[in-house]
């Protein structure tokens, strides 16, 4: 809701109606300061705007120059009257002056609600009062105390009683909130996070007194501490408070926020509304939540950072048709209002974060299960989905039994409830007992699901339920070492899937899906380190990329190739169990490993070199004699990058590799220290020597041209011989080593001839990666009709052994879906065939298609149909109630080649009926799977850019990865500039390095053209039959 609404149009010019007799209330303007970013825009751009002042039947309009003359003049009289102020006066920089000093003592009255709340050592008594605040001279703009972004740690929380009470019909609530606080050093300033706008908290409504162990529940009579005056800083979301008297040392004292007021709003962040619509059409509304990283300050006043760690007791009051989850059980259920509505009291949870506090308010229903130690497990759904819960439930199950013996350590928290919801930003959040979803990561439909949807549910739970151990009971002290968390879920995932599903060979897929794109975006000299500096709170949110999570699973995993498996699990047990309940630093982590290799490796001087600075080495390896000679550089993807855009780094980008290595005649893998310098093997024979084995490492290996061609006719031989991870390996290193100008393409692409005889998915995944981005240079040169017919000729002997059977293993059923898929994008005629019969049968008869290759069949259908053919998914998307085919059809809609139609479908983003705000970015990237669909995006970023950014900035996510799904290929100087100009005159909101780095692949993009477009034309015209 706007304070500003628009009325009607005229004639095509729009006018603006203020109603002089209405009041708006101040959750109503403040609403409509903040919904820009979540329901809809408010710019016009007529060419001439009238103003409409109106009263009753009567009005005075203004013409837009009349209007300017007075804002003009206006702004003038204030800035004259702003100087003046600012030389004369002493006003207070934020707030209102406060009154006359009064006594501050207050009896409490009966009615006063009365808690109890028990604390690991202590026992104290938290109460309602009444309270006056004595005031002196407010501050001037000098006075103000100097805030950074970190809080001071001089009070320190220990035990929070939030009472909340929510009512999502009017989409507020209301709530009080008392701290239990620990003094560490005598101060008279105290200070909480608060999100401005939001959330609401009048300087009356905060109380501050000390407490005494064993105090008893009378608490007439309380003397609270007299506060000075209070302030804000909205950029670093803090509340202050100046007290009259110290809070002292090695006392405990209750700060009471006795009522506060929020939004609801359906921003997908802090506490937020949803909705979904039952099986009759009916909408249902709901509550759920998403504080990390920083918003629980968008909830209640609180010390929001990781290292504050505090055990927390809540209370919801709701609608009693409603059900309200915590992080803990219920403890106890009260009717209120005539049994109208339900107040719900939750058990003490364990000593956590502020981030890893989670509200659920609906109607789901639930499966459950009970295990060990009578541990409660939930999976919730909406009540008509309820069926497609079961697999999580049995995963989850074996998840939790796995963990628990892996690191020989029960969750404390004595239930776990999963639940999926219709609006949720990112996949999942692991809030200890209430993991929160978005609904494609949790529910699994056999009918309609793909092996790659289930493939993807299982990785996310399985990285969810890692985080109860690494992330919620051992936790980073600051958002630096974020990849801690997220490097550390991301490792142990794979490893309980690989004990559940051995078939699936994840521990190799891994290599492809996730090592080989970090690889990419790590080789910029716009990434930056798995532990950053961070200096402002839009800077956290930017941290949550790939490389804290697959760079930082990469380095993991590179760990335990040199620690071992026991010694590996050893390390993460000590550390457990060490640090549980508490905050570690990254050099804590490392103590422990070097105490589990029994100090035989100085793991923190090891793994620094490879978490303090960014990038990763390649190494060169050369022949000389009876040895080999291997040298390590840095690898950057754009070779001629200024020196002036290279960060400095205090290792010098050199690093300590642990170099591992086979050869022809000798299997077996080696291992060989490269300490931040060159290294030293002796030649076993003159055959072939492998680098990385089973790319076990975070860096690349480069040979010389003999032993590139000795490699590349022992995969032609017998590629068996080499491991799949690291036959993809070779495609991936040959073709990144020839992208940054250190191998000929030429070699690079006849590496790839053995690929007719690969029936592997994992080589298949890397080669298709790399050829991407090949495709996508080439899509608007003459060289992509043989590039796309050389890839056919690769494909069709594969496509005919393996068919399109849709039964098999994972990895196999994985293989035939990105065969059938790029046969089809790629002109292999019985792939194109097979897959338009299956969309006319599918859209003439409902005839089910096969599960696994419905999405490419609707991709295909609507790329060679038109408007009926679009129309009929668009339909399909909104009526099945299976998320994961949702997502299916809404990706198949962006393969259209009708340009109108593109342009449409970029545009419904902006309507949260057509599309959710969930399914933004998604929507976004489906339009980089095609060149047309990539063109239209490039405009539609261009000449919406003012809209995107005001509706979507405010998103951790969308911004950043829409400018990186946008322009991964645009390669022409003349885009750049206009690129350059939009970033700098309109600056991405929370999106500066995603926009960085956007811009210097496109500068590597462009050189890359201008140096290998050619042989790669060259190759391909003396490689490929022509068709003329």
């Amino acid at each position: 809701m706007y304070v500003m609404e628009k009325k009607g149009e005229q004639n095509g010019t729009q006018f603006l109606s203020v109603g002089n007799g209405s009041v708006k209330s101040k959750d109503i303007e403040a609403r409509a300061s903040l919904t820009k970013s979540t329901s809809g825009l408010s710019s016009l751009k007529q060419k001439e705007t009238i103003v409409s002042i109106s009263g009753g039947d009567k009005g005075c309009y203004f013409t837009r120059v009349q209007v300017g003359v007075f804002v003009f003049a206006l702004l003038l009289t204030l800035s004259a009257v702003v100087v003046l102020v600012v030389c004369f006066s002493d006003s207070n920089r934020h707030f209102h002056r406060l009154n006359t000093p009064i006594e501050n003592v207050c009896k409490c009255g009966a009615t006063d609600r009365v808690s109890y709340v028990t604390h690991p050592e202590n026992t104290i008594s938290l109460h309602t009062a009444l309270s006056f605040r004595s005031t002196s001279e407010p501050f001037t703009f000098s006075d103000q105390p100097e805030i950074g972004i970190r809080l001071p740690g001089d009070v320190i929380p220990v035990h929070y009683d939030i009472d909340l009470d929510v009512n999502i019909e009017n989409e507020n609530y209301t709530g009080s909130v008392k701290i239990l606080t620990n003094v560490i050093k005598n101060t008279n300033l105290l200070i909480l996070h608060v999100k401005p706008f939001v959330l609401t908290v009048s300087e009356d409504e905060i109380f501050i007194y000390p407490v005494k162990k064993g105090e008893t529940n009378d608490t007439d009579n309380k003397s609270f501490i007299p506060i000075v005056r209070q302030f804000m800083d909205f950029d670093k979301e803090i509340h202050a408070v100046e007290l009259k008297e110290p809070m002292r040392k090695e006392l405990q004292y209750i700060i009471y926020v006795r009522k506060f007021r929020g939004l609801l709003m359906a921003d997908l962040k802090g506490m937020y509304l949803s909705s979904y619509k039952n099986k009759d059409g009916e909408k249902r509304n709901l509550i759920a939540s998403q504080l990390q990283s920083t918003d629980a300050r968008k909830v209640f006043p609180c010390f929001d950072e990781p290292s504050m760690k505090a055990t927390f007791s809540v209370s919801i009051t709701h609608s009693s048709e409603y059900t309200a989850l915590c992080n803990m059980p219920v403890q106890s259920e009260k009717c209120v209002d005539d049994c109208a509505r339900t107040r719900v009291q939750f058990q003490t949870t364990p000593i956590m974060s502020t981030y890893l506090l989670a509200f659920v308010v609906s109607d789901f229903d639930y499966t459950e299960t009970i295990l060990e130690n009578n541990y409660t497990l939930r999976i919730w759904s909406q009540p008509d989905l309820i069926n497609q819960t079961h697999y999580a439930l049995d995963f989850a199950t074996k998840t939790y039994a796995y963990f628990t013996d892996y690191f020989q350590m029960p969750d404390v928290v004595p239930k776990a409830d999963h639940v999926a919801v219709p609006d949720f930003s990112g996949g999942a959040m692991e809030n200890w007992g209430l993991v929160i979803y978005r609904e494609t990561a949790l529910l699994y439909d056999p009918e309609v699901s793909s092996s790659s949807n289930k493939y993807m549910v299982t990785l996310i739970i399985a990285h969810e339920i890692a985080h109860t151990w690494f992330g919620n009971m051992v936790t980073m002290k600051w958002w630096d070492d974020l990849w801690l968390n997220e490097g550390f879920a991301s490792t142990l995932m794979y490893f309980a899937m690989d004990n559940a599903y051995p078939e699936w060979n994840v521990l190799d897929i891994v290599v492809a899906e996730d090592m080989f794109p970090v690889m990419v975006k790590d080789a910029l000299v716009t990434s930056h380190p798995v532990s950053p500096n961070i200096n402002h709170p839009d800077e956290i949110a930017e941290s949550f990329d790939q490389i804290s999570y697959n760079k930082g699973m990469a380095l993991l995993r590179m760990l335990e190739t040199f620690l071992g498996k026991q010694g590996f699990r050893k390390g993460l047990q000590s550390y457990v169990m060490k640090y549980k309940f508490a905050n570690a630093e990254m050099s804590e982590l490392w103590e422990t490993f070097t105490e589990a290799a029994n100090s035989s490796l100085k793991i923190g001087e090891i793994m620094d070199t490879w978490t303090r600075q960014m990038g990763y080495p390649v190494i060169n390896i050369i022949s000389d004699g009876d040895h080999y000679i291997l040298n390590q550089t840095r690898f950057l993807i754009n070779t001629q990058t200024d020196k002036h855009d290279i960060i400095e780094s205090d290792y010098g980008y050199r690093w300590y590799v642990p170099f591992t290595y086979m050869t022809q005649e000798d299997t077996e893998p080696k291992l060989q220290w490269l300490k931040m310098g060159p290294g030293l093997i002796k030649k076993s024979s003159d055959g072939w020597i492998l680098g990385n084995i089973n790319y076990g490492g975070f860096y690349r290996v480069n040979y010389e041209l003999e032993m590139w061609q000795r490699l590349s006719e022992q995969l032609n031989i017998n590629h068996r011989v080499i491991s799949p991870p690291n036959r993809a390996g070779l495609i991936g290193d040959a073709f990144n080593l020839a992208r940054a100008s250190l191998l000929d393409y030429g070699l690079a692409l006849k590496l790839t001839t053995y690929l007719r005889h690969e029936e592997n998915y994992v080589p298949w995944k890397a080669f298709f990666d790399c050829i991407e981005f090949i495709r996508g240079m080439l899509s608007k040169e003459s060289a992509y009709v043989a590039l796309e017919k050389y890839i056919a000729e690769l494909i069709a002997p594969v496509f005919d052994k393996i068919g399109i059977n849709d039964k098999g293993t994972l990895p196999e059923m994985y293989l035939r879906r990105l065969l059938l898929k790029t046969g089809c994008d790629s002109g292999v005629k019985a792939a194109i065939k097979y897959a338009k019969d299956q969309f006319q049968a599918w859209m003439t008869n409902g005839t089910r298609l096969p599960t696994d290759f419905s999405q490419v069949i609707y991709a295909v259908g609507v790329r060679e149909g038109s408007v009926d053919e679009w129309d009929h998914v668009w339909i399909k998307s909104q009526q099945t109630n299976s998320p994961s085919e949702r997502e299916m059809l809404l990706e198949a809609l962006a393969h259209t080649q009708k340009p109108w139609l593109l342009w449409r479908y970029a545009n419904w983003i902006f309507d949260v009926d057509k599309i959710k705000m969930q399914d933004v970015r998604l929507v976004m990237s489906y339009f980089s799977n095609t060149p047309l669909g990539r063109m239209i995006a490039l405009h539609f970023l261009m000449t919406r850019w003012d809209d995107l950014n005001d509706k979507f900035g405010d998103d951790t996510f969308i911004i950043r990865e829409m400018i990186g799904e946008v322009t991964s290929y645009v390669n022409s100087e003349f885009q750049l500039n206009q690129l350059e100009q939009l970033f700098k005159m309109k600056p991405p909101k929370g999106a500066k390095k995603g926009a960085d780095s956007a811009l210097a692949l496109i500068r590597a993009n462009i050189g890359w053209m201008e140096k290998n477009y050619k042989s790669i034309e060259s190759w391909l015209n003396a490689n490929v039959e022509s068709s003329f």
